[in-house]
C-alpha cells in the first residue's frame, strides 16, 4: 500500500477525532434532555429496525459485524502506522512547549510521529548495538592504506600546500617572499609537496591508533538523526516494509475473526439486555484495534526460532528475511550514517574535533621540520629563531584549516577501503536468530506498546461512530 503523505495520517486522525467528538458532546446533550434514558430506556432500538414497530435488531446489523470490523482493523493499522512515521515534527507546532522530551504526545494535544521523536535515542541504541556486536570502528580504519590515502588526496593537496606557504610566508616575510621569483616560489611548494605523502601516512597511522580519541561515533550518529529525521523514517521504512505490509493486512483478517466474536457477543447481548448492546460497539473497536496490532507484532518476532507447529514450521516474518534484512540495512547505513563523509567531518567539526586538531598539528610540526630539513639553519639565520618557530605553529593550523578542502577527493578510495556495508552486512547475517532480533527489535521494543494502544483508541473512535450511527432516539 503506498505510503501516505507526512502529515495525512496525524490530520485525518485529527479530524475523524474533533468529528466524533462533536457527534459525542451533541449525544451526551439529548441525553440529557431525554431524563438521562440513553443507555437504559427499553425503548432504545438499531436505525434498521422494523418500521412496524418491532424492536428486534435486522439480520443483516448482525452480518456486517465482522466486516465492518475487518475494516476497523485494517483502518486502525495503517493509521497506526503512519502516527509511528508521520508528522515529523510536533503539530500543531504552537502546542510544541508542551510535548515532554522524547515523547510522540503534547500535554495540550498534538502529536509527533513515535519515531520521529525518539530519533536521538534509537540512533544511539542501535549505534551502541552495532558497535558491540557487527563493527569494529579501530580495525575499520585500520584498513585505510596510508599510501593510497595520500595519493588520493594529493591532487588537492598541492593547492592547499601553495596558499598555506603563500599566507604564512607574507605574514611573516613578505619582502623575502615577494621578491623570489614566481617559478622559485613553486619550487618550495613543490618541495614541501615532496613530504606530503609521509605527513598525510603517518596522520592515518596515528588516526587508526587513537581513532576513539578523536572519533565519537555514538554523537555522530544521533546528531545525523536529529537533523534528519526523514532518514531514520526512510531507514524503518525501507528495511521493514515487508512487515508492515504485515501489520496493515492482518488487521482485516483479524478483525474479521475478532468480528466474529463480536457478532455472537453482540447477538446474546442484544437480546437478552437490549439497552446494553450499543455501547459494546467501542469497546469492541478498542479491542479490535488493540489485538489486530498486538498479534500483527507478535507474528514479526516471534517465534525467533523456527518452531514446528502441526505440518507447519513459523518463525517471526522478520527474522525469516534475515539475510534480506542484513543487506538492506547495512547499505542503507552506509548511505544515511557510516561514511567516509560523516565519518571525517564528524572529526574535524564535532565534539572530539580538539582532540582531531591537534592529531594534524603534531603531524605538521614534524612535516615543516622534514621538509625543511638540512635548510633550516639556514632559515633560522634568515627568519630569526622566533619567526621560523611561529611559521612552524602555523603551517600546523593552516593545515588543519585546508584539511576539510582537501579530504573529499578520499571519500571515494575510503568508502570503498573502510567496507563498512560488506562488513556489517556479513556480520548481521553470521548472528544466530536470537542475537539478530536483539540488534534492531531493541531499538523501538519500548514504543510497541504506543503503536498497540494507538490502534486500540482508534478502534475505539470508530466503535463509538458505529454507536451513533446505527442507534436512534
Amino acid at each position: 500500500m503506498p505510503m501516505m503523505h507526512p502529515t495525512t495520517a496525524a490530520a485525518t486522525a485529527s479530524m475523524a477525532t474533533s468529528a466524533l467528538l462533536g457527534a459525542a458532546v451533541s449525544t451526551h446533550r439529548k441525553m440529557l434532555h431525554h431524563n438521562h434514558e440513553f443507555f437504559s430506556s427499553p425503548a432504545r432500538a438499531l436505525l434498521a429496525s422494523d418500521d412496524d414497530g418491532d424492536k428486534d435488531t435486522h439480520i443483516a446489523l448482525y452480518i456486517i459485524i465482522p466486516f465492518i470490523s475487518a475494516i476497523v482493523g485494517y483502518v486502525t493499522n495503517v493509521m497506526a502506522l503512519q502516527m509511528t512515521f508521520y508528522p515529523l515534527e510536533f503539530t500543531p507546532g504552537i502546542l510544541k512547549f508542551a510535548q515532554p522530551e522524547g515523547q510522540p504526545f503534547g500535554l495540550l494535544g498534538g502529536w509527533q510521529g513515535i519515531i520521529p521523536a525518539k530519533a536521538g535515542k534509537m540512533a544511539g541504541i542501535l549505534c551502541d548495538l552495532m558497535t558491540t556486536k557487527l563493527l569494529d570502528v579501530e580495525e575499520m580504519f585500520g584498513k585505510i592504506d596510508p599510501d593510497k590515502f595520500a595519493q588520493a588526496l594529493a591532487p588537492e593537496m598541492k593547492g592547499s600546500m601553495y596558499r598555506i606557504i603563500q599566507d604564512v610566508m607574507r605574514r611573516e616575510a613578505p619582502t623575502f617572499w615577494e621578491s623570489l621569483p614566481v617559478y622559485v616560489q613553486q619550487e618550495l611548494v613543490g618541495e614541501a609537496m615532496r613530504g606530503a605523502p609521509e605527513f598525510l601516512a603517518s596522520v592515518i597511522a596515528d588516526l587508526q591508533k587513537h581513532v576513539y580519541e578523536v572519533l565519537d561515533l555514538r554523537a555522530m550518529v544521533v546528531k545525523l538523526s536529529l537533523a534528519n529525521k526523514q532518514s531514520v523514517v526512510r531507514m524503518f521504512q525501507e528495511v521493514g516494509k515487508s512487515e508492515f505490509r504485515i501489520i496493515e493486512n492482518s488487521g482485516a483478517y483479524f478483525g474479521f475473526a475478532f468480528g466474529v466474536v463480536q457478532m455472537i457477543v453482540f447477538y446474546v447481548v442484544d437480546k437478552t439486555s437490549p439497552a446494553y448492546s450499543g455501547p459494546l460497539l467501542p469497546v469492541f473497536g478498542f479491542m479490535v484495534g488493540y489485538l489486530t496490532n498486538w498479534v500483527a507484532l507478535k507474528l514479526i518476532f516471534r517465534p525467533i526460532h523456527p518452531t514446528r507447529v502441526c505440518c507447519f514450521t513459523v518463525q517471526g516474518a522478520f527474522l525469516r528475511r534475515q539475510n534480506e534484512v542484513s543487506e538492506q540495512f547495512s547499505a542503507l547505513n552506509v548511505e544515511l550514517f557510516c561514511n567516509a563523509k560523516n565519518l571525517w567531518e564528524e572529526m574535524m567539526f564535532g565534539r572530539l574535533s580538539g582532540a582531531f586538531g591537534e592529531l594534524i598539528q603534531r603531524h605538521a610540526s614534524s612535516f615543516t621540520d622534514i621538509t625543511i630539513g638540512a635548510s633550516k639553519p639556514v632559515a633560522t639565520m634568515i627568519f630569526g629563531t622566533d619567526a621560523y618557530d611561529r611559521m612552524r605553529a602555523q603551517i600546523g593550523v593552516k593545515l588543519v584549516e585546508e584539511l576539510p578542502k582537501c579530504v573529499p577527493v578520499s571519500y571515494a578510495y575510503q568508502d570503498s577501503a573502510l567496507g563498512v556495508e560488506e562488513t556489517v552486512c556479513e556480520a548481521m547475517k553470521k548472528l544466530p536468530a536470537d542475537e539478530f532480533e536483539g540488534v534492531l527489535h531493541p531499538v523501538f521494543e519500548e514504543d510497541e506498546i504506543k503503536l498497540i494502544v494507538i490502534g486500540g483508541l482508534l478502534g475505539a473512535i470508530v466503535g463509538f461512530a458505529q454507536y451513533i450511527l446505527l442507534f436512534a432516539q
